[in-house]
């Protein structure tokens, strides 16, 4: 565990585990099982997969090289709260029949974990349309970007 005092910024979230399991290349032999350990360092910007065994000593670590994991809910909900410190999002998210949903943005040149929010309004059950678009940046714990939009009349699912 060392690696991970040494290598993470003080900025970083697990994001999850899963069961690994290794299929050795001799087949007489016995899979073994490990669990891999996402983590987000959103300091250093970069993401990790940590393949640790089952008495917690790390195996390998992984470099992500770019590649984004799936948004946590935990990175969902706090994304909201920081975009809604924006008096700009703020007005939007007030609004009845207003709900935010995420999107991936695209990729950051600098590998900054970011999450996509879209403000649309609901009316008579059905989402009518895009009110605004905005993009939290991990890295800083700020919105980095806001558009509103023309009030586009159609979702489309991406």
């Amino acid at each position: 565990m060392l690696w991970l005092q040494e290598e993470l910024s003080d900025h970083h979230r697990t994001l999850g585990a899963e069961l690994r399991i290794e299929k050795p290349s001799d087949p007489a032999k016995i899979p073994i099982r490990m669990i891999g350990v996402m983590i987000a360092d959103y300091g250093s910007k970069r993401n990790y997969e940590v393949l640790v065994t089952e008495k917690g000593k790390i195996v390998r670590v992984v470099d992500l090289r770019g590649a984004q994991p799936a948004y946590t809910n935990e990175e969902i909900e706090e994304a909201r709260r920081i975009a809604g410190q924006d008096e700009r999002v703020a007005r939007f998210a007030r609004m009845k029949g207003s709900f935010a949903s995420e999107f991936s943005p695209d990729r950051a040149p600098d590998n900054a974990r970011r999450i996509g929010l879209r403000y649309a309004v609901v009316e008579k059950g059905r989402a009518r349309a895009v009110l605004a678009r905005g993009i939290v940046d991990f890295s800083v714990r700020r919105l980095v970007e806001f558009e509103e939009t023309s009030g586009e009349p159609q979702l489309r699912r991406q």
